[in-house]
């Protein structure tokens, strides 16, 4: 699926917990885009919790200059990187049907999508609980669900990330933080 159309502002919605690296991973997606020529906007929403409290990162970018400063309310896609949030149906409030939304679950997308009642073109999960378990061992959602949203959606060069990683986290951090992003990009099932 290409996404970016001339002149069309494409609008992302993370969502997901605090520590689980919604912000980090809207930050990359960010600096990627830039990377490679876009006009950005990311920024997060969270209360005054910490470690564990609903964080919402939003990211925007368009091949023309952006004037909207706003939460995102309709996303084009929307990452899901906490499985508790997959099947809460309001997460998907607001979702164009002609976007994407990409979940971390081991469930079978086509049955989660029906449980779920999401009208949505393309629908994609990515089992970013085990790729993180068996490549970082522990758990590290951000990045696979990164990596899956990237394969369905095209809107930035898996390499570019790729870069960004081993810049941002030199050494064995970066190297395993590569590899989930492969994986997730790999084995994101729609």
């Amino acid at each position: 699926m290409r996404m970016v159309k001339a002149g069309k502002i494409i609008e992302i919605r993370w969502q997901g917990r605090g520590g689980q690296g919604v912000v980090l991973a809207n930050q990359l997606l960010g600096m990627a885009l830039f990377e490679e020529g876009k006009n950005i906007q990311t920024f997060p929403d969270f209360g005054p919790e910490r470690t564990g409290g609903p964080v919402r990162g939003y990211t925007r970018f368009s091949e023309e200059p952006i004037e909207v400063h706003s939460s995102v309310y309709e996303p084009d896609i929307l990452a899901v990187i906490d499985p508790y949030f997959v099947e809460d149906p309001s997460v998907y409030t607001g979702l164009k049907p002609d976007g994407v939304a990409v979940v971390n679950s081991s469930k079978n997308p086509s049955d989660l999508r029906k449980k779920l009642g999401v009208k949505v073109e393309t629908f994609g999960v990515v089992d970013a609980a085990r790729i993180s378990k068996e490549v970082f061992g522990s758990y590290v959602f951000n990045t696979p669900v990164l990596g899956g949203l990237v394969r369905l959606t095209g809107i930035v060069k898996l390499a570019t990330l790729e870069q960004l990683f081993t810049s941002r986290f030199p050494g064995k951090v970066g190297e395993l933080n590569v590899k989930m992003l492969k994986r997730g990009y790999e084995e994101v099932a729609t």
